[in-house]
């Protein structure tokens, strides 16, 4: 590293007997050493006034640790090498449009002490109509916040772990279309606002494990590696992935949601896999709607309460959970989606259905017929109330047997002690069993029911055994042609 000049030796001499700097004799010496230098580096500088290095073009790793920048640094438009402002405490970083070809180091970085409460985002959003939470985007100029990213492209990782961000907005980072080569680092980050990551590209991973923040808006973020919301993240705000794609893994292992509205908005993910095994369940629930993962990993202690889950449109290839969870049981966790349509037991039977668990597929074809029973009018509810009964829509047909034996075997009953008239002398011996089969099944075709001619009481057991019959035969035919006709 070469050496300083004249000027520059003096800031340093100022610098390390604790003399504030001015922020422009600052940004000057630091022009002036990277045009020389390939590594910069002050430490504990205090500097008054802004420190503007706009546009500057600085090819060389900057150090500036564990400095305290009372009116803040802008690097609007600049290009560095890299930037490390690890431990150093600012009133604002402005770094819109900024280009760093390594890392860009926050670690440990205090701006404005935050507020004691939690900052409610601005514009929550409102209902589209289809349960699904519309949020209008936030214009570049409206993004105020204490680190500001927009459109900044980082070629190796953006460090944030142990950085504590405050401000008096909504947003603490505030960082659309902000793109990273490597890693997006925030692991502990502690903030009571919310980080805007909306159109962000993320070449590895989000990190943010440990983390403490208001709320994240990640809407339609690409990331080729994993998110990571885990291991003791805590969000009292919403967590936003609309529309996200993510090739690794979105996990929320050990994570909380709490109140007023930590909420996982995770419509229109696509991810390969999705763990969401909260610690407690979330205050605010999760949203599912239109989302695409390759395997699911939830956990029946962590499960919305009902009303708060929606998986409309929710596709899996494989659902789990952490401990071992039945078929009803996952039915109950699949009731807690109040509006849940066919789609959506069709889904879960699919995905039993593929692990070869053709059992549980039934049970749940069951219960998606039961559940278009309640939207029905009376009639319909009354008829698919008795294919229930008499066959379970098809997906019972031991059911339909267990009738039938009964049917016969109380005619058989009946008619052992009640022998009929022949219509002929002679014509066949009487034989009680086959005379109630024939009558209970409309296409035995045994001849019984022709060679006798029952009256009073007779007749009536005759014909209720054979509108039994009937019935039972219609609601067999209608289930079986459903199911055929599903396959």
């Amino acid at each position: 590293m070469a050496s300083a000049s004249g000027g520059g030796r003096r800031l340093l001499r100022d610098v390390a007997r604790g003399r504030p700097v001015d922020g422009d004799r600052l940004a000057g010496y630091l022009r002036r050493a990277a045009a020389r230098q390939d590594r910069v580096r002050v430490e504990g500088a205090r500097c008054t006034g802004p420190v503007d290095l706009t546009h500057a073009r600085l090819a060389a790793h900057l150090e500036l640790v564990d400095c305290v920048f009372d009116g803040g640094l802008r690097l609007d438009g600049a290009v560095l090498d890299s930037l490390d402002l690890t431990g150093s405490r600012l009133a604002a970083l402005v770094a819109d449009g900024i280009r760093v070809d390594g890392d860009l180091v926050l670690r440990g970085v205090r701006t404005a002490f935050p507020p004691s409460a939690v900052v409610p985002l601005s514009d929550p959003g409102t209902s589209s109509g289809d349960r699904v939470e519309a949020v209008r985007r936030v214009r570049d100029q409206e993004g105020e916040a204490p680190v500001r990213l927009v459109a900044a492209r980082v070629e190796g990782d953006v460090v944030l772990e142990d950085a504590v961000l405050g401000g008096p907005g909504p947003w603490t980072l505030f960082a659309p279309r902000l793109t990273v080569g490597g890693s997006l680092r925030a692991r502990a980050v502690r903030t009571p606002g919310a980080l805007y990551l909306r159109d962000a590209r993320v070449g590895h991973s989000v990190l943010l494990d440990g983390a403490r923040v208001g709320a994240v808006d990640a809407t339609n973020l690409r990331c080729d590696g994993g998110f990571y919301a885990d291991w003791g993240f805590v969000c009292p705000g919403p967590v936003r992935l609309r529309g996200a794609e993510v090739a690794g893994i979105v996990t929320f292992h050990d994570a909380l949601l709490t109140a007023p509205s930590g909420v996982a908005v995770l419509t229109r993910l696509r991810t390969a896999r999705l763990r969401i095994d909260f610690r407690a369940p979330p205050a605010g629930g999760v949203g599912l709607r239109d989302a695409r993962v390759g395997s699911c990993v939830d956990a029946p202690g962590s499960w919305p309460a009902a009303g708060a889950l929606d998986v409309e449109g929710f596709g899996y290839d494989r659902i789990a959970a952490t401990e071992p969870v039945g078929v009803r049981e996952r039915l109950r966790w699949l009731a807690r989606d109040t509006g849940a349509t066919a789609g959506s037991f069709e889904q879960l039977a699919q995905s039993y259905q593929r692990a070869g668990e053709e059992r549980s597929a039934r049970l749940v074809r069951l219960a998606r017929e039961r559940r278009i029973r309640v939207s029905e009018r009376l009639p319909g509810r009354m008829w698919g109330a008795l294919q229930d009964v008499l066959f379970g829509y098809g997906y019972a047909p031991g059911r339909a047997f267990g009738w039938l034996v009964a049917l016969v075997g109380a005619g058989s009953l009946w008619f052992a002690t009640h022998e009929q008239t022949p219509v002929r002398r002679g014509a066949r011996e009487w034989d009680a069993v086959l005379y109630a089969l024939d009558l209970v099944v409309p296409f035995a075709g045994l001849g019984q029911r022709a060679a006798w001619d029952p009256a009073g009481a007779d007749r009536a057991v005759a014909v209720t055994l054979m509108f039994a019959g009937w019935l039972l035969a219609t609601a067999v035919i209608a289930g079986a042609s459903r199911t055929l006709g599903r396959h």
